[in-house]
């Protein structure tokens, strides 16, 4: 859980708006949960991603993976138990995963803050 909140506040410090977490601890053990957020800016998508790594290496979590920052629509991180994906609004309505993951549990990130 502290891994999550660190990432949270990381991404609520950069500014992206609308952050859904879904609890997927109830799904094949891959990953504990699943951030989707929305960046205004490809410009704020990449910062966002940045500091998160950043913050992982003050912090001593380790991020597996970035995928799709190079296109500047959207991004995933892999942080081993936290997947965050971070979309442009177009990109976010495109893709729907807040649809894929609706019936999951979803924890408050201001509860977390």
């Amino acid at each position: 859980m502290e891994l999550l909140k660190n990432i949270v506040r990381c991404i609520d410090e950069a500014k992206v708006k609308n952050i859904k977490i879904y609890e997927t601890k109830s799904l094949p053990p891959f990953f504990d949960y699943v951030i989707v957020a929305t960046a205004s800016s490809g410009r704020q998508l990449r910062t966002t991603v940045e500091r998160v790594k950043k913050d992982g290496d003050e912090k001593r979590y380790e991020i597996r993976g970035v995928e799709g920052l190079s296109g500047g629509y959207w991004a995933l991180v892999d942080a081993d138990s936290v997947l965050l994906n971070i979309f442009l609004q177009e990109e976010r309505e495109k893709y729907d995963l807040d649809k894929l993951w609706k019936d999951l549990p979803q924890i408050d990130a201001d509860n977390l803050l």
